[in-house]
C-alpha cells in the first residue's frame, strides 16, 4: 500500500445538511457513475443557487460497508442550509456533529482505496471505534482544473463516543 499522506487527525465536525441523489449497486472505481450522479444533483443545485454559497461542499456518503456490492448505497450531493427544499430524486439528510477522523488527501482516481485504508489504519491503531454508517468524502476542488488531475479530498469517518 502506498503512503499517500500523514495528515490524518481526530477532530470535531459540525452538523451538516446534505441534499443528495442516491445509487444502489456497485460503485467502487466507477468514475462515470460518480460523474453522472454529480451531474444529476448539479442540475438541481445550480438553479437553486446552492453552488453560489462559498461554504457549500460536495460529498459522497457511504453507508453500507458490510453488505454485498449490489446492495451498497452511495449518496452524492452538496451541503445545503437546513431549510433547503428538495424535490424529485433529490433527498435530504443530516451528517451529525461529533468526533471524526479526517484524512486530507491529494489523490489520483486510482488512489482512493489506499487513502481509505490509511484512514482506517489510523482509526484502529488509535483504538477508536467507527460510527456505523457515517463515513464520507468531502471534495475540495475540481480535479479537471488541477495541474496533475488530482482530487483534493477529505475522508471523514464518524466515531462512537
Amino acid at each position: 500500500m502506498a503512503v499517500l499522506t500523514s495528515n490524518i487527525i481526530q477532530t470535531t465536525l459540525p452538523k451538516r445538511t446534505v441534499a443528495y441523489i442516491s445509487h444502489t449497486g456497485p460503485y467502487k472505481g466507477d468514475t462515470e457513475l460518480f460523474e453522472s450522479l454529480f451531474n444529476k444533483v448539479m442540475a438541481w443545485a445550480i438553479p437553486m443557487g446552492v453552488l453560489n454559497d462559498p461554504h457549500t461542499q460536495s460529498v459522497s456518503i457511504y453507508q453500507d460497508e458490510d453488505v454485498p456490492e449490489d446492495q451498497q448505497t452511495i449518496k452524492v450531493g452538496f451541503t445545503v442550509p437546513e431549510d433547503t427544499e428538495v424535490e424529485g430524486p433529490i433527498e435530504k439528510m443530516e451528517l451529525p456533529a461529533g468526533n471524526y477522523v479526517v484524512g486530507a488527501f491529494k489523490l489520483l482516481p486510482t488512489e482512493y482505496g489506499d487513502a481509505w485504508n490509511e484512514v482506517y489504519e489510523f482509526v484502529y491503531k488509535n483504538n477508536l471505534k467507527p460510527l456505523s454508517g457515517i463515513m464520507y468524502e468531502s471534495y475540495k476542488n475540481d480535479p479537471s482544473t488541477h495541474p496533475e488531475g488530482k482530487h483534493l479530498v477529505d475522508i471523514c469517518i464518524g466515531l462512537q463516543g
